[in-house]
Formats: C-alpha cells, sequence, structure tokens
C-alpha cells in the first residue's frame, strides 16, 4: 500500500478539555491534577484498550461530564501511582520483616517512622482503588460509576488483603501494651498479604510496556525467590526469640542455632546473612549448615519450608507449561510468529521503516494474541457468524442515512457483507480522480480528507464513513483523497456486493442513489470553493 507522510494542515480543533482563561495560580493546579486523573493518550494502556484517539478523547468528555470525582484507570496520575505502589509496597514487603525480627532489640525511631510512613501509602491505595473506575472486559467499557467500583474493589478484586496488609498494627501497642515488642512484631508481618496486589500492579505494568511473556515470566519467578528467602531468612531469626518470649526479646535457649558462632551477639549484617544461608540450604534441602535444628519451634519451621521447597518446582514447571497451555497460548503464538516475521524482514534486507510498519500491523491486527480467525469463524454456525457482525457492524451502518429506513433483515446481510481492513499511519486509502467501488466504514482511527487540489478539510472518526458514491455511481470519479492519520480498522463494503443484495428491493435502490447524488453534489460545490 503505498503511503505519504501525513501533514496536518487542519486548524488544531479546540482542546479536548476546555478551561475559562484568566484563571488564578490555584485553579491552574486544580485544573492539573484534574487533567492528571482523566484518560490520556500517553498512558501506554489507553491505546490498548481504547483503540483509537476518538474513543479516548469520548471517554474524557463522559469523565468530566459524568463522573468529575472519579480517577480514571488509564490516566497518567493511575499509571504513576502504580509505579509507585510498586516501589512502596516492594519496600513494605522488605523492610517490615527485617525490621521485626533483626531490628527487634533496638528501639530505632527512624526504622519505626519508615514502616508507619510506608504504611500509610498502602492505606492511601485502598482509598485510591475505591475511587478509580475499572475496565469490565465483558462489557468492554470503562466503569466509572462509584457504587459499581466500590463493589467490584470489595467482591473481585484484593480488598481484603489490601486492608489486612495496611492495617498498622503498632496501633494497638501505643499505650499499655507497648512492652510486648515480640507479639507487636510479629502481629506487623501481616503486611505479607500485601502480595495479592502487588502481583496485579506487576501484571498490569508488564501488560502496558509490552514485556515479552517469557522475560516477564523469568523476572517474576526469580523475584518472587528472592523475596521468599527474604522472609525465610526473618523467620528463621524470629522464631527461636517468639518460642523464647513473646513479650520481650530475650536471649534464646543453648539448643537454638543462633548460638553457633555467637550470632546473638554478632553484628546484624552477619545476623542476617547467616539466616540466608540457613534460609537457602532449607529451601533448596540441601542439609544444613553447622548445625542441626534441636529447638521444637525450629524444627516445625524447617518442616514446613522444606515441604514449601518440594512444592516449589512443581509450581515452577506449572507455570512453565502455562506458556503451552490455557491463556497465555495465543500470546505465544504471537510471539512465534512475531520472531519468524522478523527473521523474514531481515533475511529481505528490508529497510527498518518498512519492517516497523509490519510489526505496527501486527500488533493492531492481533492485539498481541495470534488466533486464526477464519478457521474460528467458519467453525461457527450461519447464525452466529451473522451475530458477531451484527454486533461489530450494526452501529456503523445505520450511521449512513440512506440505510436508515432499511429492513433489519436487509440490513443483516448488507452488514455480512463487510470486510475487515487496516491501515496504517499515512497509508493512502483513496486517492482523488480514481475510479471507486467500494465505500468505508470507520471502525477505528481517524482519516483525513484532501480535496483535488491537495487541502485538508477535516477528520474522521470512529463511526464516521465515506466514499458511499461509489456504490451507485459507477462510472464516477473520487472526488476527495483519503489518508490514515492512526492506524484505522475499516470495513469495506462492494458495489458489486451491495448491488446483488439490493437488486430484489428497486424502490429502496432509487432513494438510495437519490440520496447519494444529492450529497455528491453538494460535495463537488464544496470542492470548487
Amino acid at each position: 500500500m503505498l503511503h505519504v507522510e501525513h501533514q496536518c494542515e487542519i486548524i488544531a480543533k479546540e482542546a479536548d478539555v476546555l478551561f475559562v482563561p484568566g484563571r488564578g495560580r490555584f485553579r491552574k493546579m486544580y485544573d492539573f491534577i484534574r487533567l492528571s486523573m482523566i484518560a490520556s493518550r500517553n498512558n501506554p494502556a489507553a491505546h490498548k484498550y481504547l483503540r483509537s484517539s476518538a474513543s479516548i478523547v469520548y471517554e474524557k468528555r463522559r469523565h468530566l461530564r459524568m463522573f468529575l470525582y472519579i480517577i480514571h484507570p488509564f490516566s497518567m496520575f493511575r499509571h504513576f501511582w502504580d509505579f509507585l505502589m510498586i516501589f512502596m509496597m516492594t519496600s513494605v514487603l522488605i523492610l517490615v520483616p527485617y525490621q521485626a525480627t533483626f531490628e527487634m532489640i533496638r528501639k530505632s525511631k527512624a526504622w519505626i517512622a519508615s514502616k508507619n510512613f510506608l504504611l500509610v501509602f498502602c492505606c492511601a491505595d485502598i482509598v485510591v482503588n475505591f475511587m478509580t473506575g475499572y475496565f469490565d472486559k465483558e462489557e468492554h467499557g470503562v466503569i466509572l460509576e462509584q457504587q459499581k467500583v466500590a463493589h467490584h474493589y470489595i467482591k473481585s478484586s484484593t480488598f481484603i488483603f489490601d486492608f489486612l496488609g495496611s492495617f498498622p498494627t503498632d496501633l494497638f501497642f501505643v499505650t499499655t501494651w507497648y512492652q510486648y515488642t515480640v507479639i507487636r512484631k510479629t502481629l506487623s508481618l501481616i503486611c505479607i498479604f500485601r502480595v495479592f496486589s502487588l502481583g496485579l500492579y506487576i501484571d498490569r505494568i508488564a501488560f502496558a510496556y509490552d514485556i515479552p511473556l517469557a522475560l516477564y515470566e523469568f523476572c517474576k519467578i526469580l523475584f518472587w525467590l528472592m523475596m521468599a528467602l527474604h522472609w525465610q531468612s526473618c523467620l528463621h531469626w524470629l522464631i527461636p526469640i517468639a518460642a523464647t518470649s513473646m513479650y520481650l526479646p530475650q536471649r534464646p535457649k543453648n539448643d537454638s542455632w543462633l548460638h553457633a558462632g555467637n550470632l546473638w551477639e554478632a553484628p546484624r549484617n552477619q545476623q542476617y546473612l547467616n539466616s540466608l544461608m540457613r534460609a537457602v540450604t532449607t529451601f533448596l534441602r540441601g542439609g544444613m549448615l553447622r548445625t542441626n535444628p534441636r529447638h521444637v519451634g525450629d524444627i516445625y519451621l524447617i518442616i514446613t519450608l522444606q515441604l514449601i521447597g518440594i512444592v516449589s518446582p512443581w509450581f515452577l514447571i506449572t507455570r512453565v507449561m502455562q506458556f503451552f497451555k490455557g491463556a497465555n497460548s495465543s500470546r505465544l503464538r504471537y510471539q512465534g510468529t512475531v520472531a519468524q516475521l522478523k527473521q523474514y524482514m531481515r533475511h529481505r534486507q528490508l529497510p527498518y521503516p518498512t519492517q516497523r510498519r509490519i510489526i505496527e500491523y501486527y500488533e493492531f491486527r492481533f492485539q498481541h494474541r495470534f488466533f486464526r480467525e477464519t478457521e474460528i469463524i467458519h467453525t461457527l454456525s450461519s447464525h452466529m457468524r451473522n451475530e458477531i457482525s451484527m454486533h461489530s457492524c450494526r452501529k456503523l451502518v445505520e450511521n449512513v442515512t440512506f440505510f436508515n429506513n432499511l429492513p433489519l433483515s436487509l440490513l443483516s446481510r448488507i452488514v455480512s457483507l463487510l470486510r475487515s481492513e487496516i491501515f496504517l499511519t499515512n497509508d493512502v486509502i483513496v486517492r482523488a480522480n480514481q475510479p471507486g467501488d467500494c465505500m468505508y466504514f470507520i471502525g477505528t482511527g481517524t482519516v483525513a480528507i484532501y480535496t483535488n487540489s491537495g487541502k485538508e478539510v477535516c477528520h474522521l472518526e470512529d463511526g464516521a464513513h465515506f466514499g458511499e458514491v461509489a456504490l451507485v455511481m459507477p462510472n464516477e470519479m473520487r472526488v476527495a483523497s483519503v489518508i490514515a492519520v492512526e492506524v484505522c480498522e475499516l470495513y469495506r463494503l462492494n458495489r458489486a456486493d451491495f448491488a446483488r443484495t439490493i437488486h430484489p428491493y428497486p424502490m429502496l435502490w432509487e432513494s438510495i442513489k437519490k440520496i447519494a447524488i444529492e450529497r455528491h453534489e453538494k460535495t463537488i460545490i464544496l470542492n470548487a470553493q
């Protein structure tokens, strides 16, 4: 497909969101915060779910008109908040167990302040989640109603785990129970429940940035393995202390492994390294270093961790099998197809811009999931195929003026004739002064309309159509050129198919032809001006 570099000549439309001029400093700050909470083109997930600039603009206006105090899931605020909370929750899961065990005796105010500072952010995350909409895959739309958002977060998301993992347990020990140090430190470990939302946020960011699945799975397994070993190291040190006293920390009994090498009086870094060494050997079932477990609490911990170590390889094997089965199979097949495509393009020594455009086509066409649509469609009954077509394209056809009065059965047949075509940015869809044999409906994307003289006159977006004159005037040349401004999915209706379908309805044919001719004459007049 020939393409040109589209240089937009149309004066920029008014901004998606208008503000009153002459605003003060605080009003500008408020408007900036409000803009950061609506859908944004800069959020990489926005185009993956909404797919076109027009859809993003529609979301902005719908949001500000009806849901002013809700955070859009594809806003820049939510995007940066996810990054921030990944850092904060990772810090919580690292610092809190370390402070609860190796800093138990030393009552450092800096450690206590750091822990509660992180937990405040975790509590704030719960509030933000209650105020953030979500994308409903069944309705294929963004839900922003406050009641539905709260119900979804409580019933179908991580609210219970977030609440438990963010609870500031030190509040119980502010006054009378503050001297119960071991109990207080042990209870702070309920922050472990935050792993569920941390995993959810990491998955969301990985999907937004198209991180290769194999690389992502490897990094995720490595991350959780290191986190598990860190927690095991802390538990190896905490259990002997908790078994000795649940109030003030006391020196463990002589049968504890902590006495090997005089670790009780050793520096904290040496204590942690020895605990980590013990955790690794226990988890990998590689034998015990220096001492065997003799204390009852230590024995139970060793048994539990070794059972986890036995189960973990099977879990890893299961994760690997998901590369070949289940929900990830289409994504892996897509990545394999793209890898073959890249090898083919290198073999053909295609220029880099061409390679980039081909990859862009595949990304838009398959949405990072490869499937054989033709085979799937052909296995369905004609009724089901027609139902799918009506769901996808009926609204597009109904927007055409001369299709408004068609019977539903005839409209259904016309919809079944539509063929999807994808055009990349700067592709020439229609050339002026060339014969036309079809019309187009814009499923997603934006196109620019040029006159014969090459002047850009307007943009058409989702739901619009062009070229309808070609359906009823076979000898007429195109009066305008059409170029894709962004990646577009269009639906093509050929004149021959349309003529065969409408032929049994001569009255409708004449009515459609009359409307098309009137529109054509108006277009010619506009071009002459």
